[in-house]
């Protein structure tokens, strides 16, 4: 293992002709933005010198944020995402001799101080179902008041890499070595960019080096999906992917069941400006509940499209499925399926409908409480269906270069997340329900001679109902819209708060950025949270490949 003293790391992150400084430049397009990046190693960096001491010898993780442009919550469905990683959390990390891992940040005010032992968060024998034992877990630390500990995402991955080497028996094997970890990063937390991810992420990149781990690079992504269940939320791996495999100048197109990622290059004459509505994006208590009762939506919808329509069951192993090319049934087809889910179903009407599923059922009823007005199903999975399509037309765009038709999916997306809308100058709330006779409109045109209205009515148009934005997102998506040069703009993130993507061309962002501050940010005395954001290289450990004196 290549590591330096902590000092020596320090003088490295002041010196540009370093080799730390050479290998955090492989990772950036725009140079100019080195000095900025190693500060903030560099203040990790001292963070563990305060902490640990100036003599241990150490190593560098660095993990990203990421903005998915495209694929809204979809990918733990089998749908496609498209994102880049962005910004970065460094980790300073020293190996330890036991299973103690002792976390400090550079923001102490905001990140306290904490450690816990490996061996004592686990339960004597091998956890035989990750999924209840998380669940449970979760549970446990609610009833103690412990749910927003950022030591539970490092928790995440470190628990779930012991999980991995156990035995039956409960035997360590082997037994995981600790860590002393100083960590800083800039990724806006409850923002909708995945800051919890990156830190599970880093956190499984750094107790994979202590512990010389091997594992592939897709295993990793699938293992931090898996272990971030240990946080509470039940997502898909997209996050993750994104960065692990994060490439400067470049948007990944991701697919899940199989895992797949292929990079396009993002052309230089436009721009994305991310714009923080700095409403935060809770992933706690009722904002949990939410994010996981859509997810149960999905769920419970597929299972009844597979009761209703059981010569096609076979098929439908995910949501990405219920497709016209993987069914072989026309759009109108689709729609006929669609029509089939109830509007909105109790949980008592659930497992009426589905008597056979009660284990599966009650399962996920546990990931969350139960929603007041009930579970909306026919329009959550109408916009599942149709996100997943649209998701897949995204990386074929990128890759011609069409930014406009690219731009256009994202704005079909975020209608689908919209909760309101500016009438005459007042914001009111926004209905995504879908009415039986929407649904035979839309039937009816798939089936007419008029080419309008056929391709008016195609699958990929309809937005669905997925209801995770908010009104001041709306906002910030409604003043963007209205810029020239402006392509697209929608929601990044799980929803509920957070921030927001508008793609532009290059020479009018700054227009933009000016819009918001005009229209949304200083009538509220706030300061400008939007900025022109740029892709990355993703996660890893930063190697010194070249001698320095």
């Amino acid at each position: 293992m290549q590591m330096v003293s902590a000092q020596q790391l320090a003088r490295m992150l002041d010196d540009r002709s370093s080799p730390m400084y050479r290998a955090l430049g492989r990772l950036y397009a725009d140079t100019s933005e080195l000095p900025a990046k190693a500060r903030l190693c560099l203040e990790a960096a001292e963070a563990f010198i305060r902490e640990f001491g100036a003599d241990h010898d150490v190593f560098v993780v660095r993990s990203t944020g990421r903005v998915n442009l495209m694929g809204m919550h979809v990918d733990h469905r089998g749908g496609f995402v498209n994102p880049m990683a962005i910004k970065e959390v460094f980790f300073v990390v020293q190996p330890r001799e036991d299973d103690v891992v002792e976390l400090r940040n550079a923001e102490p005010n905001l990140f306290g101080p904490t450690s816990f032992r490996i061996s004592r968060e686990l339960p004597k024998k091998r956890i035989s179902d990750w999924d209840s034992w998380t669940q449970q877990e979760l549970e446990n630390r609610r009833r103690q008041g412990r749910t927003a500990d950022w030591s539970n995402c490092v928790k995440a991955a470190v628990l779930y890499l012991q999980h991995l080497h156990t035995t039956a028996e409960g035997t360590f094997e082997p037994r995981l070595r600790g860590m002393n970890v100083a960590v800083k990063g800039n990724i806006p937390r409850a923002a909708g960019l995945s800051s919890s991810s990156a830190i599970v992420v880093g956190a499984m990149e750094a107790c994979m080096k202590v512990n010389a781990l091997e594992i592939r690079p897709l295993e990793m992504v699938e293992a931090c999906r898996l272990a971030e269940w240990y946080v509470g939320t039940r997502g898909g791996g997209g996050d993750h992917a994104a960065i692990k495999f994060g490439q400067k100048n470049h948007i990944l197109h991701i697919g899940s069941f199989p895992f797949s990622v292929t990079a396009e290059f993002f052309p230089d004459d436009y721009s994305i400006v991310l714009a923080d509505s700095l409403v935060q994006a809770r992933k706690q208590g009722n904002a949990r509940d939410i994010f996981n009762e859509r997810v149960a939506s999905y769920v419970f919808g597929l299972l009844m499209l597979r009761r209703n329509f059981p010569n096609y069951a076979a098929k439908m192993e995910h949501l990405r499925d219920v497709n016209p090319r993987k069914l072989g049934l026309d759009e109108a087809g689709i729609y006929r399926m669609i029509r089939s889910l109830p509007l909105c179903c109790s949980r008592a009407e659930i497992l009426a409908e589905l008597p056979g599923q009660r284990d599966l059922i009650e399962q996920t009823f546990r990931t969350h409480a139960p929603p007041s007005e009930g579970y909306r199903i026919r329009q959550v999975c109408t916009y599942g269906i149709t996100e997943c399509i649209r998701s897949e037309m995204a990386g074929e765009l990128i890759r011609k270069g069409d930014l406009k038709g690219f731009g256009e999916l994202v704005n079909i997306s975020h209608e689908g997340d919209r909760v309101s809308r500016l009438v005459e100058g007042k914001r009111l709330a926004h209905d995504n329900s879908i009415s039986d006779a929407q649904l035979d409109g839309l039937i009816a045109a798939c089936n007419s001679n008029d080419p309008v209205k056929v391709e008016r009515s195609r699958l990929w148009r309809q937005p669905g109902g997925y209801n995770v934005s908010t009104k001041e997102q709306d906002a910030l998506v409604d003043i963007a819209r209205k810029v020239p040069g402006v392509l697209g703009s929608g929601l990044v993130g799980a929803g509920l708060g957070g921030a927001i993507i508008a793609i532009i061309q290059a020479e009018q962002a700054q227009e933009l950025i000016e819009a918001l501050a005009e229209q949304y940010y200083r009538p509220q005395g706030q300061a400008v949270a939007a900025e022109v954001v740029k892709p990355v290289g993703g996660s890893g450990v930063l190697e010194l490949k070249d001698h320095w004196s």
